[in-house]
């Protein structure tokens, strides 16, 4: 596949690391976290290059993009850096792809700024996170190691070794069939402990419920059967019934990351949808 370019572009009073890939309508790619960076995406998503232009990019303070101080950012921080960039690229309108957080901030995207956005792909995200009983119940179920259980404790991260082995902990727990091959893949992504906290702080108000009837742009839900952290009982389902122009797509086989464990159905999924919203075009 053409890589279209890659590095750091100025966007308004910070530079995020982009890398844009294929051809065809944009699709601006939102990972979430945070304190990781969009190679987690990567290489899975890459083959919806044939069919979209893939806007990769890693948001204010994650991965390779500049790491100004985050103490003052919220959500519209992260929104407006993301607006930035799609103008900075030239593109009146794009669709946007949001993953986990991604798709918290893709939702806020969309709310505030609805004549930019095509339509909306959602990936094992939610409106609210308030199903913590389901999340506990699913551990259990899971049979959790007890350095798991503790990887997965509300409490600060002391460094940013801390993180990285919560995450190296954790990581196995994402996946309906953790594959070595994959979770070293993912092990190589770049952190931020700060971009980390940033997050969690940020999530401290996060209730979209009552603005979904709001987004009136066409919108993809998908989720993974078995997301022990992102049920779609709890999350996917709910988010589609509040969405006016909501097609649902539940992942059988997968946990959080559909794009991964079921790749090629996810693209398939992917590519007829944005074959529907050409032709509503």
């Amino acid at each position: 596949m053409t890589v279209l370019s890659t590095g750091r572009i100025p966007v308004r009073d910070t530079e995020l690391f982009v890398t844009v890939e294929g051809s065809g309508s944009p699709i601006l790619v939102m990972h979430g976290g945070l304190g990781v960076d969009h190679t987690c995406f990567r290489p899975w998503l890459d083959p919806l290059g044939d069919s979209a232009t893939l806007i990769y990019y890693d948001h204010r303070g994650n991965g390779r993009s500049a790491r100004p101080p985050l103490d003052d950012v919220d959500h519209g921080t992260w929104v407006e850096d993301a607006d930035a960039l799609r103008a900075e690229l030239g593109h009146e309108q794009v669709v946007v792809l949001g993953h986990s957080y991604g798709g918290f901030l893709a939702l806020r995207y969309a709310l505030a700024h609805p004549e930019r956005v095509r339509g909306l792909i959602l990936v094992s995200t939610a409106a609210v996170m308030e199903h913590w009983d389901a999340v506990h119940a699913n551990l259990a179920a899971r049979q959790a190691t007890p350095a798991q259980l503790r990887a997965f404790e509300d409490r600060p991260f002391e460094s940013e070794h801390d993180f990285v082995a919560t995450l190296g902990a954790l990581l196995p727990l994402y996946f309906h069939r953790p594959q070595d091959d994959v979770l070293a893949g993912l092990a190589g992504i770049t952190t931020s402990v700060e971009a980390s906290v940033a997050g969690g702080r940020c999530m401290a108000d996060y209730d979209l419920r009552a603005d979904l009837a709001r987004i009136e742009a066409p919108t993809l839900v998908l989720g993974g059967r078995h997301d022990f952290i992102m049920p779609p009982a709890s999350t996917a389902e709910p988010l589609a019934a509040g969405l006016p122009h909501a097609e649902l797509v539940v992942f059988e086989d997968s946990g959080h990351f559909p794009y991964i464990e079921q790749a090629a159905h996810f693209g398939d999924v992917v590519r007829s949808w944005l074959g529907r919203l050409e032709e509503q075009r």
